[in-house]
C-alpha cells in the first residue's frame, strides 16, 4: 500500500507542485550518471544516498519501502524527491548541453565532417558556409577548438600518407587532399575550398630543411666532454676550435651584390684556376682571436704546425684544449705522439699542457670556427676575382686582422648558443644541428 502523497512547497520553476508522482521517468543518460555516482561515492555520503532514492523512485518503489531499505526516514526520502522534482528543468537543460558536447566529441573522434556554420555565422546553406570567412580565414593560425569539423577532418587526413587512401603520391597536394576527403565522406570539396580550410588551420606549404646529424656511437660522451671543458675553463686555460678551409681555387666567384635594375651578374661555370690555397685556422673561445696560416694540403703535419704556433703564442697558459672534427688526419698516430711528447717536455719547462677534445663525427655544427670561415668567405671570397694566390691570401689575412682588432677593442667570447646549451635539455637539438648561430 503506497502512502498518501504530501503537498510540496512552491519551487524555482514558478509553478507549485501539489503532489509527488508515484514514479518518475529517468532518461538512460540520467540513470547511467546516477549509477556512476553511486559506484564512485559508495561509503562517502553515509546513510543518506540521494542517488539511490531517485533510482528507486523511477522503479516505482514507495517512500516507506525506500526508507526501510536505505535505513533513512520517510521524511528524508520525501525531501530528496522534492528536490529532484524541483530541479527537473535544470537537469533536463544540463542533459541537453551534455548531449551537444557528446555529439561534438563523437564528430571529432570519428571525423564526421559537419558543414553547419559556426554559431556566430548564419549563411543560408552549407555552400554559403564554405564561402563565409570564418576564424583564421585571413591566414592567421586558429586554435583547434575554433576549427569546423570539416577542417579538423582535413587535418586528420594530412596526418597520414597519401598511400593510406589509395593515392600514388609521397606528399599531399590540394587535389589529392580533395580526392581523399571525397573517398572518406562521399563529398569532394573543390581545390579552393581545401586551400581555404588549410589557411584557416594555419597550414602552409613549406620546404623541408636538411640538417646535419651525427652517426657517432659516442656522440653523447663527446658532447658532454666538450661542454664540461667549455664551462669549466679556468683563467689560465683556453680552448681552441680548429679546422681547415680549402683548397680554395683562385678564380672568379659569384655571390650576392647590389645590381642595377634589369641586370643580372654572371660568372663563368668552367674556369681555369690561377692557383689554390689551403687555410688552417684556430679560434680562441675566451678571446675570440683567430690564429691562421696557409698550408699546401690538409694533413697531420699542418695540424701539428698550427698546434705548435698556439703553444708558443699562448705560452703563459697552463693548459690549452684543442677541439676539431673527426677528419682522418685529426686522428693520426703522429698527432697523438706529438702531443704526448710536448706534454712530457712541458712538465720540466714553462708552457701549456695540450689536451685534445675531439668532436663527434659529422658534427660540424658544433665547430664554432665554421661560422668564422663562413663569414670570411661572404666578406672577401664571394663576388671576388683575385688574380693570384698572394692577392687572395692578403685579403683573407686582412679580414682576420681586422676581426681580431675589433674583438680586442670589444671583448666577447666566441660563439653564442654553445655557451647556453644545457646538454640534457637540448640534446635533440644539438644532435640534429638545429643551432644556427654559434
Amino acid at each position: 500500500m503506497r502512502p498518501t502523497a504530501h503537498p510540496l512547497p512552491e519551487v524555482h520553476t514558478g509553478q507549485p507542485i501539489d503532489l509527488l508522482p508515484l514514479a518518475i521517468e529517468l532518461s538512460p543518460v540520467q540513470r547511467e550518471i546516477l549509477d556512476l555516482i553511486i559506484q564512485d561515492q559508495t561509503g562517502i555520503q553515509g546513510p543518506v544516498q540521494p542517488e539511490r532514492v531517485i533510482l528507486r523512485w523511477s522503479d516505482g518503489i514507495s517512500e516507506p519501502a525506500t526508507a526501510l531499505e536505505l535505513c533513512i526516514s520517510e521524511e528524508e526520502v520525501r525531501s530528496l524527491r522534492r528536490r529532484w522534482l524541483a530541479s527537473a528543468q535544470r537537469i533536463a537543460a544540463a542533459e541537453k548541453r551534455l548531449h551537444k558536447v557528446f555529439n561534438d566529441l563523437v564528430t571529432l573522434i570519428f571525423r564526421v565532417p559537419n558543414e553547419e556554420p559556426p554559431p556566430e555565422a548564419t549563411p543560408n546553406s552549407p555552400e554559403d558556409a564554405a564561402q563565409t570567412s570564418g576564424p583564421g580565414a585571413g591566414g592567421n593560425p586558429t586554435v583547434a577548438s575554433d576549427l569546423r569539423p570539416a577542417t579538423r577532418a582535413l587535418i586528420e587526413i594530412l596526418h597520414h600518407k597519401p598511400s593510406s587512401y589509395g593515392i600514388n603520391r609521397s606528399n599531399w597536394t590540394q587535389e589529392s587532399l580533395a580526392d581523399a576527403f571525397g573517398k572518406l565522406y562521399s563529398r569532394r570539396p573543390s581545390k579552393s575550398t581545401v586551400s581555404r580550410l588549410l589557411r584557416q588551420a594555419g597550414v602552409r606549404w613549406r620546404q623541408s630543411r636538411r640538417v646535419l646529424t651525427s652517426p657517432d656511437p659516442n656522440y653523447r660522451e663527446k658532447v658532454e666532454l666538450l661542454l664540461n671543458v667549455l664551462h669549466s675553463l679556468k683563467a689560465d686555460e683556453d680552448l681552441f676550435f680548429i679546422d681547415e678551409l680549402g683548397p680554395l681555387a683562385v678564380k672568379r666567384y659569384g655571390g650576392r651584390c647590389y645590381t642595377p635594375k634589369g641586370q643580372t651578374p654572371t660568372h663563368p661555370q668552367n674556369q681555369w684556376p690561377k692557383g689554390s690555397i689551403t687555410l688552417y685556422g684556430a679560434l680562441s673561445v675566451t678571446t675570440n682571436q683567430v690564429t691562421w696560416f696557409y698550408g699546401k694540403t690538409k694533413d697531420s703535419s699542418g695540424i701539428i704546425a698550427l698546434a705548435e704556433i698556439l703553444s708558443n703564442k699562448y705560452h703563459n697558459k697552463s693548459r690549452i684544449y684543442l677541439t676539431w672534427d673527426a677528419a682522418s688526419w685529426h686522428r693520426s698516430s703522429a698527432l697523438v705522439e706529438w702531443a704526448d711528447a710536448i706534454n712530457a717536455v712541458t712538465v720540466n719547462r714553462s708552457g701549456p699542457l695540450i689536451e685534445i677534445v675531439p668532436l663527434p663525427a659529422s658534427a660540424q655544427f658544433l665547430d664554432v670556427i665554421e661560422a668564422v670561415f663562413s663569414a670570411m668567405k661572404r666578406a672577401v671570397i664571394h663576388s671576388s676575382d683575385y688574380q693570384s694566390e698572394d692577392e687572395m691570401k692578403n685579403a683573407i689575412s686582412t679580414h682576420f686582422r681586422e676581426r681580431n682588432e675589433f674583438f680586442k677593442q670589444n671583448p666577447k667570447r666566441a660563439g653564442k648558443k654553445i655557451w647556453e646549451i644545457d646538454f640534457f635539455n637540448d640534446h635533440n637539438y644539438i644532435r640534429s644541428g638545429n643551432y644556427r648561430e654559434w
